[in-house]
């Protein structure tokens, strides 16, 4: 699941530049890629996430500027959610319980202290600040802590494992296996069956069984180094004694015997049996461009999980920017709290379009599968022009350019769309010369693509 989730990576960008720029120093702040900066931080995330079921990211602002520092706490040292008395489903604040270490110098002997402290919920804002202390538990104001949690009902307060209903089952499929080469390896103790010889001609044949063993590896191994050498030998015993195989084929216990088990380890999971096991008879094995339906929908939804999730984070740093006194977004940026408490920032105004700066962010992941590409550029060329050879209207020329553009896999196809058709410039009035343009401006992109 991280492999197809993560494994591609994702992009992370808001759409008016300014915006943009505070997102990008925050994602490059190298305390920050530790935490959400790159691939194996999110799949470190994702792994957390399927194991514990619960995410505890905290908040680190600067109060001058609004930079972000983000980290995440265990969630074992989470020891209680307090939520609205009227609305369990409104966390106020988290209790955490952890441990500190600090090694005396003189001695060089640990101390370990533990500790307890309050962390608000980063969306709640009383009307009145929060207290300093509960229960005589300091309040860490400054650092909100914002809970992400999956596989939990509605009367929980944290998710449960989504490895959970797999691990008696993945238990007992290693256990099985275990013991199932346990009897191999007990079958393998004797190869040869004596029969029909009184004891004393029994110890004797088993004499020179083992005398003999020596000579035939001695004389396959001369057979495989020069294509000779002795590789068999003769057994010779009285009449009514006889020596043959042990048969091992048709045992009661078959390694096949544990597919049931392995099948539950599926059912919990929702990843299909050709891919945890890596062998394509047992289903049609995943390729590129085709995945089983039910599993590709559990990727796809995780994607938008995390969408949600990247969103909020950035959406934070970016409140923070507009409310710092120094915050490079703080510029004619505005604050409200509504009757339920919720503060709402609004974004200085934006001297090119005289609106308020666009503020949302987009977080776009690569598709899943790799659909065929010119099957999708057959399909965006026939919605805009009808299967005709001319455009038919349907789709404006601007938007179909950046459609083939994210078709080809160009990351920066919105930057270059505005760039082939700036606002304000005068277009084409005929469909024709303006798809004669488009097909110009790509033709280029594709040559330098190229080289």
């Amino acid at each position: 699941q991280n492999l197809y989730v993560w494994g591609q990576g994702v992009t992370l960008r808001a759409v008016h530049p300014t915006v943009d720029a505070v997102v990008q120093k925050v994602l490059k702040d190298p305390t920050n890629r530790t935490v959400l900066g790159d691939v194996e931080a999110w799949m470190r995330l994702e792994t957390g996430l399927q194991l514990f079921a619960n995410l505890f990211f905290v908040f680190f602002v600067n109060p001058s500027t609004g930079h972000v520092k983000i980290r995440t706490i265990p969630f074992d040292e989470i020891e209680a959610v307090i939520s609205n008395p009227d609305d369990a489903q409104d966390p106020w604040y988290y209790l955490r319980v952890w441990n500190t270490t600090t090694v005396n110098p003189s001695t060089g002997f640990p101390t370990v202290e533990t500790k307890r402290a309050y962390y608000p919920d980063w969306r709640y804002n009383p009307r009145g600040g929060h207290p300093a202390y509960i229960a005589g538990v300091p309040v860490q104001v400054d650092t909100p802590i914002y809970h992400v949690s999956v596989n939990r009902l509605d009367d929980m307060q944290f998710g449960a494992s989504e490895m959970y209903a797999a691990c008696d089952w993945a238990n007992a499929y290693k256990v099985f296996l275990e013991k199932w080469v346990t009897i191999t390896d007990a079958l393998s103790k004797f190869a040869m069956q004596l029969t029909g010889a009184n004891k004393r001609a029994a110890t004797a044949a088993v004499s020179k069984i083992q005398e003999m063993i020596p000579r035939l590896q001695q004389g396959l191994a001369e057979a495989r180094a020069q294509g000779g050498g002795t590789i068999g030998g003769t057994f010779v015993t009285t009449p009514g004694t006889k020596l043959e195989p042990i048969k091992t084929s048709g045992i009661t216990t078959s390694m096949d015997d544990a597919r049931r088990l392995m099948l539950m380890v599926c059912s919990a999971t929702g990843i299909n049996e050709p891919y945890l096991t890596g062998d394509p008879s047992t289903g049609n094995l995943a390729t590129a461009k085709s995945m089983e339906r039910p599993m590709e929908l559990q990727f796809t939804a995780r994607q938008s999980l995390w969408r949600s999730v990247l969103g909020n984070l950035l959406g934070y740093v970016i409140d923070q920017a507009a409310m710092a006194p120094s915050g490079p977004l703080s510029a004619g940026a505005t604050v409200e709290v509504d009757d339920d408490g919720d503060r709402i920032v609004t974004l200085g105004t934006d001297p090119e379009t005289g609106e308020p700066m666009d503020r949302s962010v987009e977080v776009k992941f690569p598709p899943i599968l790799q659909h065929d590409l010119l099957e999708q550029i057959d399909a965006i060329v026939h919605a805009g022009t009808l299967k005709g050879a001319a455009p038919a209207g349907t789709i404006p020329v601007k938007h179909l350019t950046r459609m083939l553009l994210v078709a080809l896999g160009e990351e920066r196809a919105a930057d270059l769309v505005e760039e082939w058709f700036p606002e304000g410039e005068e277009q084409p009035e005929d469909s024709e010369a303006a798809l004669a343009t488009a097909i110009g401006k790509l033709e280029a992109y594709l040559r330098e693509a190229a080289t």
